[in-house]
């Protein structure tokens, strides 16, 4: 009993999966270089630095809620609260709605390493952006974004 050959088209799809799955695995290595670098330079772990960067977007937030931005659990979101709170860069506030409640914001602190995360990933993206020729820098970002909308479409798929 011998084996069909796939189709050309079908081994074609299969070599641009491949490719694709290379070059996402690739980026995502270079985007956790890139996190691992900016978690060393600010000397904060990068959940500290994501969620300096979510409490930037806020005047207040409920530990909860940051926690669902950054996707962790409560206990991971009060060991990063912690941490933050013991260097100063938030405050806690009683949330004047509801007292059981606490509220996060930034602190002048808070807000300056906040705003040198921001520049330290503007500049990146300055640099990376500078390296694609300007004639292909707009086709670039159209396939990222491209590739982001079908890799949520995929999720929302498996989702269902």
């Amino acid at each position: 009993m011998s084996a069909v050959p796939p189709s050309p088209d079908a081994a074609l799809a299969d070599r641009q999966a491949q490719r694709l799955q290379e070059a996402v695995e690739n980026l995502f290595a270079c985007c956790q270089a890139r996190i691992a670098l900016q978690s060393q330079r600010c000397n904060l772990p990068p959940a500290a630095l994501r969620a300096l960067l979510a409490l930037g977007e806020n005047r207040y937030l409920a530990p909860g809620e940051l926690g669902r931005r950054l996707g962790v659990t409560k206990s991971r979101i009060t060991a990063v609260s912690t941490q933050l709170l013991r260097l100063g860069l938030i405050d806690k506030h009683p949330d004047p709605a509801d007292a059981r409640v606490t509220l996060l914001s930034l602190t002048p602190a808070g807000r300056r390493a906040r705003d040198e995360v921001r520049e330290f990933m503007a500049d990146l993206f300055r640099n990376i952006l500078e390296r694609v020729e300007p004639a292909q820098r707009e086709a670039v970002l159209a396939s990222l974004t491209v590739l982001r909308h079908c890799m949520d479409a995929v999720r929302r798929d498996l989702q269902a």
